[in-house]
């Protein structure tokens, strides 16, 4: 009881440092999804991404998304796990995309629908690939082509943007 207690503290300081960063004092439901992402220096690397990729536009426009956001720390990890990775990511725009969508699913999916308290859940990303979403939070790579990334855990669950949902992990999935 005390390990959920904890996890309950440590989500919720997680979501308290998140939230509060965003775009020209919007509140979380008004900024976009690209907002979010470009006004939170945790996000600063996503935010990076997604411009290098163009996908930025669509993330700051209309459409309903729900994404699975890694931190500036998820992407520090996976170069620390396989050095050049970044690098090779940045050289290569049309595999970047590619993870990018491995992190966006359609619609506004709040945790109550990804998470179920008995069942693993699939999830279709519009890059085409699975994850899976476990009972106790975990985003498992379900298509993972060799560089087995981690499972990731959502750390901050439902900010709520105006064309989506955001779920913070702290892993970057790899398609």
């Amino acid at each position: 009881m005390k390990k959920i207690l904890y996890l309950a503290i440590i989500m919720s300081l997680l979501l308290a440092m998140v939230v509060p960063a965003f775009a020209g004092g919007k509140s979380p439901g008004d900024a976009t999804i690209y907002e979010i992402a470009s006004s939170n220096p945790d996000f600063s690397t996503l935010a990076f991404a997604l411009e290098a990729t163009g996908l930025d536009a669509a993330l700051d426009n209309g459409g309903q998304f729900t994404v699975f956001a890694p931190t500036n720390e998820a992407f520090d990890k996976l170069e620390k796990a396989n050095p050049g990775t970044i690098d090779f990511l940045v050289a290569n725009p049309d595999v970047l995309e590619s993870v990018l969508l491995y992190h966006v699913t359609n619609g506004r999916r709040w945790s109550n629908s990804l998470v179920n308290k008995n069942n693993t859940k699939s999830v279709e990303m519009l890059s085409g690939g699975y994850v899976w979403v476990t009972p106790m939070g975990k985003v498992v790579d379900a298509d993972s082509l060799g560089l087995g990334s981690p499972d990731a855990t959502i750390v901050a669950a439902n900010v709520n943007a105006s064309n989506g949902i955001v779920h913070v992990i702290d892993e970057v999935l790899i398609p």
